[in-house]
């Protein structure tokens, strides 16, 4: 009967300690998950060659009211003097270096040709009104890469 008893307490103090474990896990688990409601994903892909390769892969989030580009850190095109992002009403396959920024808005100018970056949308522009974006060197009307907004 003792050794039934000690049993129990060992199995009662497992459990409390496992209950107390959990408790203070949840404010934790509660933080991050809002933290994953405010920032989501709209839009992600690779680019796709136009006059030269980009590699890496590029993402659209929301973060509360605001909309980012994100390049990944793997990201890396060839250096030009004046690359930029645009989001263009165009499909990727449509565009070309002629016809890059007609109805496009710029999202910013590259920081860097490598790496992680990222640029704000500029408020007011509703996606829904695009279909791809692209990277694009506006001095010699060049474009890099494109891909769809999917």
């Amino acid at each position: 009967m003792k050794t039934a008893h000690s049993v129990l307490i060992a199995y009662a103090s497992i459990g409390l300690a496992f209950a107390a474990a959990h408790t203070f896990a949840i404010p934790e688990t509660q933080a991050a998950m809002e933290d994953a409601a405010a920032q989501y994903a709209l839009f992600t892909g690779v680019w796709t060659k136009k006059s030269f390769n980009s590699s890496g892969t590029w993402e659209i989030y929301a973060d509360g009211e605001k909309s980012y580009v994100k390049l990944s850190a793997d990201f890396r095109t060839r250096s030009a003097p004046d690359l930029k992002i645009f989001l263009s009403p165009l499909a990727a396959d449509e565009t070309n270096g002629r016809n890059a920024t007609d109805g496009a808005v710029l999202i910013a100018p590259l920081t860097s040709n490598t790496g992680e970056q990222v640029y704000e949308i500029p408020t007011g522009v509703d996606l829904a009104n695009f279909k791809s974006i692209l990277i694009h060197c506006e001095q010699y009307s060049k474009l890099w890469s494109a891909a769809d907004l999917i």
